[in-house]
C-alpha cells in the first residue's frame, strides 16, 4: 500500500513538472473553485429554513425573547425592522409552546387579566377605571384577529347613571385602526366591527361608535337617523345604476367586442314610504240584526178559546264598507336614463407598403339594433319616462396601430426568465466538464509510463537475461500496471458517463448532489 501511494506521488510529481506554467496554473485555479464549490454547496444545503416565530412584536417583548432564544442557543434572524423574529422552520411549532409556557410575547394589549392580581383596599372609582380598562383591552384583541388591521385602540366613555331618564348621557365609543400596507376595510366589515362594540357595551348603540384609520377618514356611518337615510339611499341607487349597466355592457360587448362600448346608468329611484289607508262603503244595505217579538192575550168571556196576539220585528241595518291598508314600495324605479357610446369599426388598408387604419361609422340599422338590446337589458319602460341615448361616435386613440394585425415575432422578454435557468445550467455543466476533462487528461498522463515501461523491461529482457528473482518482480510489476490500468479505465468510464449525466439531464444530477452533499457524501 505504500509503495502504490509512492508510486502515485512520484508519478504524480513528474507529471506536474511537465505541465507548462499555465497548464500549473489552470488545474490549481480549477483545484480551487472545485474546493469553493463544494464548501459552498455543503453550506447552502446545511443553511436551515427559516420560518415565522412571531410577527408585529413590541420592542420589549421581541427584547425578552431573543434573550431567550440565545439562552437555548437557538439560531434567528430579525425582520420587519425588528418586529418579526425567525427561527428554523422545524422548531417553530415546538419554540411557540416554550415561549408561551415562560408567556410570552406579552401582548402591550390589558384585557381581564388586570384582574388577577389582589384588588383589597381599591376604591369604587378605581375598581370602575380598571373595568373600563379591561374592556378596552379585550375589544382592542378582537378587533386585530381582523387579517386587516395592524394595530387598534378603542376608547370608550361611560356616562355616570342619572335618576331621571331624560338627563341620562348617552354611551360613546370610538375605535382607531391602523391597516396593513394595501388593506382596507369594505363597508360590511366596518358595519361588524361597530356592532362588536356596541353589543360588547352595554347601552352603547352602534351609531354611537366612531372608527376612524391612521389617515384620519371617517370609517363608520350613523346606523340611524337622516344621515344613514340618506348613505342607504345613495348605497342602493349605486348598486342599482351597476347592475343595470352590466346588464348592458356585456351584451355589447359579446356583440361589439371588449372596449368598444361604454355604457352609464342613472337611475332616479323612489325612497319615500307612504303608508295608505282606504276605506270602500256599500250603497246596499246590509242587515246588521234582526229581533222579532211576539205577544198574546186572552179574551174574557170568549168562548172561541181563540187568542189575540202582537208581532214586533225589529231589524237593525249597515251600511257595508271596505277597508284596504296599502304600504308603498321603498327603492321602486321612477325613471331611467341610459347614455351608450359606441365605438365604429376600423379596417386596416395598405397604402404603398405602409399600412394604416381607417375609420368606418356603423349603419343607422346597427344603431337601430343596438338600441333595442339596451332598451331590453335595463327594462325600458316608456310609460314612466325612461330614456337611452346611444351615439356612434369614434375614440380617441393615441395609436390607433393595435387595429393592424403584427406578425407574432420573437420577444426576448418573454423568455428572460427561461433564459436565466438556462444560462446557469449551462455554466454548471460547463464548470463540472472542465473539473472532470482536467482529471481525464490527468489521469491518460498517469497511465502511459506505467504501461510504456512494460515493452521497454520485455526488450531489455530478450536482450539479455536477468536473475530468476529479477523475473518476478519484473512479472509483478507487470501485472500490477495492467490492474492499475484497468482501474484508471474504470475510472475514467465513470467520468464519462457522469458527465453525459449531467449534459443531458443537468437538474436531475443537481438534486442528486444536493441529496449526497445533504446526507454528508455517505
Amino acid at each position: 500500500m505504500a509503495n502504490s501511494i509512492s508510486s502515485y506521488s512520484s508519478q504524480f510529481t513528474s507529471v506536474v513538472k511537465k505541465l507548462t506554467l499555465a497548464q500549473k496554473v489552470g488545474l490549481a485555479a480549477a483545484f480551487i473553485a472545485s474546493i469553493v464549490a463544494v464548501i459552498a454547496l455543503i453550506t447552502w444545503a446545511n443553511n436551515p429554513t427559516y420560518g415565522v416565530l412571531f410577527s408585529n412584536l413590541e420592542a420589549q417583548d421581541a427584547s425578552k425573547i431573543v434573550d431567550k432564544l440565545k439562552q437555548a442557543s437557538v439560531p434567528y434572524q430579525l425582520g420587519e425592522d425588528g418586529k418579526a423574529i425567525l427561527v428554523p422552520k422545524d422548531r417553530v411549532y415546538e419554540l411557540r409552546l416554550q415561549m408561551a409556557g415562560q408567556g410570552l410575547p406579552k401582548s402591550s394589549v390589558v384585557g381581564y387579566e388586570i384582574f388577577d392580581k389582589p384588588t383589597f383596599g381599591m376604591t369604587d372609582f378605581t375598581q370602575k377605571v380598571n373595568y373600563k380598562r379591561a374592556l378596552e383591552g379585550e375589544l382592542e384583541k378582537t378587533i386585530l384577529q381582523l387579517d386587516e388591521v395592524e394595530g387598534a385602540s378603542v376608547h370608550i366613555v361611560i356616562p355616570e347613571k342619572t335618576l331621571f331618564e331624560s338627563q341620562q348621557k348617552k354611551t360613546t365609543a370610538s375605535v382607531f385602526l391602523k391597516m396593513k400596507d394595501g388593506a382596507h376595510l369594505s363597508d360590511g366589515e366596518v358595519n361588524g366591527v361597530q356592532r362588536l362594540v356596541a353589543a360588547s357595551v352595554e347601552g352603547l348603540d352602534p351609531g354611537e361608535v366612531t372608527i376612524v384609520d391612521e389617515r384620519g377618514n371617517l370609517l363608520s356611518r350613523k346606523s340611524s337617523g337622516v344621515d344613514a337615510l340618506t348613505s342607504t339611499q345613495y348605497d342602493t341607487q349605486t348598486r342599482v345604476e351597476n347592475y343595470l349597466a352590466n346588464k348592458a355592457q356585456t351584451m355589447l360587448d359579446a356583440v361589439l367586442g371588449p372596449g368598444n362600448a361604454i355604457v352609464r346608468v342613472n337611475a332616479s329611484l323612489d325612497f319615500s314610504q307612504v303608508e295608505k289607508t282606504t276605506e270602500q262603503y256599500d250603497p246596499n244595505s246590509v242587515v246588521l240584526s234582526e229581533q222579532t217579538m211576539q205577544q198574546h192575550s186572552a179574551v174574557p168571556g170568549d168562548t172561541t178559546n181563540g187568542n189575540s196576539g202582537q208581532t214586533n220585528t225589529v231589524t237593525n241595518y249597515d251600511v257595508g264598507k271596505t277597508v284596504e291598508k296599502i304600504v308603498g314600495t321603498v327603492g321602486g324605479v321612477k325613471k331611467l336614463s341610459v347614455a351608450v357610446l359606441v365605438n365604429g369599426k376600423y379596417t386596416a388598408i395598405d397604402k404603398g407598403g405602409e399600412q394604416s387604419v381607417e375609420y368606418t361609422p356603423r349603419s343607422q340599422q346597427e344603431i337601430n339594433q343596438l338600441t333595442n338590446i339596451v332598451k331590453t337589458a335595463v327594462g325600458f319602460d316608456p310609460p314612466r319616462g325612461d330614456e337611452v341615448s346611444l351615439v356612434n361616435i369614434p375614440f380617441e386613440n393615441s395609436d390607433q396601430a393595435f387595429m393592424v394585425k403584427e406578425t407574432p415575432g420573437f420577444r426576448i422578454q418573454d423568455y428572460a426568465d427561461k433564459l436565466v435557468i438556462l444560462a446557469a445550467m449551462i455554466g454548471a455543466v460547463i464548470v463540472f466538464m472542465s473539473i472532470f476533462s482536467k482529471m481525464r487528461k490527468k489521469g491518460s498522463d498517469l497511465v502511459q509510463p506505467v504501461v510504456t515501461s512494460h515493452p521497454r523491461q520485455t526488450l531489455a529482457s530478450a536482450g539479455r537475461p536477468l536473475a530468476a528473482r529479477e523475473e518476478a518482480v519484473d512479472t509483478v510489476q507487470s501485472i500490477q500496471a495492467v490492474e492499475y490500468s484497468e482501474e484508471i479505465l474504470r475510472a475514467q468510464r465513470t467520468r464519462e458517463d457522469v458527465g453525459s449525466y449531467i449534459q443531458t439531464k443537468p437538474v436531475d444530477a443537481a438534486k442528486l448532489l444536493k441529496v449526497w452533499l445533504t446526507d454528508g457524501g455517505e
